[in-house]
């Protein structure tokens, strides 16, 4: 076996804090799966809704399905079978955390929950990788350039921005602010994807509406130490009153 071929060519960092709520209904994942090709990346974010127990329920469940699907995938490379394009991957993934949502939601207790999800596949022998997304939590390509948004906003006020209707800061402080138009367990969820490919030094970072609603992403900037740069973001969220959980996960390629 090629070891320098399956060690990682990638930094990864995150970060997650319950900020001034009774619960973390955030919830996260950075998994890395060793196939015969090189590595496999997963990075995910989820924010989840319904209230404290189901909010948690949801964003968990959501992600624990997405991982169960990209562990799944690994063991179809680990097989010497041929690869799927990582879209169809991610697409597939995203409809088992659907349908993982939808029948959690049947239960009593959970009965209205749901949750945003935004998802990076990366395989880093090809440096190709794609974005899944619903909801209102976001995704970045990190660049020597700065930020690039990879995703749109599924919420009310976004809707109206880009219609027009809405200023941007109308939009910062209207009411329908945090009122989604399409999240995991609403019925007939439909996700975005788009395909993302890496240079060196280029990366992704994901975060949810906790972060950004706080600390504007003109003044992010996070340096050569990932880790080192989401702490700094976090820390500046909470010192700006923290009043939502806050999460965020990046890597980079090396």
């Amino acid at each position: 076996m090629d070891l320098m071929r399956l060690a990682p060519r990638f930094s990864v960092a995150a970060v997650s804090h319950v900020g001034r709520r009774q619960n973390n209904e955030d919830f996260h994942r950075v998994l890395r799966l060793e196939v015969p090709q090189g590595n496999l990346l997963l990075l995910a974010v989820a924010d989840g809704m319904g209230g404290l127990e189901a909010g948690e329920r949801a964003s968990k469940v959501a992600i624990e399905a997405l991982s169960e699907a990209m562990r799944a995938y690994a063991d179809h490379l680990k097989g010497d079978r041929p690869a799927v394009g990582l879209s169809r991957v991610m697409e597939k993934a995203l409809a088992l955390a659907q349908k993982r949502v939808e029948k959690e939601a049947e239960r009593p207790e959970y009965r209205g929950m749901g949750t945003t999800l935004t998802a990076f596949l990366y395989a880093d022998w090809t440096r190709e990788g794609v974005v899944g997304h619903i909801g209102d939590s976001r995704a970045y390509r990190l660049g020597p350039g700065g930020l690039e948004r990879l995703t749109e906003d599924h919420s009310w006020v976004a809707e109206r921005l880009k219609e027009g209707l809405l200023t941007p800061t109308e939009a910062e402080r209207h009411p329908y602010r945090n009122v989604l138009t399409r999240a995991l367990g609403l019925p007939g969820a439909r996700f975005d994807l788009k395909e993302v490919r890496l240079l060196p030094g280029e990366g992704v970072l994901l975060v949810t509406d906790g972060l950004y609603g706080l600390v504007p992403e003109e003044e992010w900037c996070l340096g050569r130490d990932l880790q080192r740069g989401l702490e700094a973001l976090l820390s500046e969220a909470l010192r700006r009153g923290g009043d939502d959980n806050v999460t965020a996960v990046a890597m980079r390629v090396e």
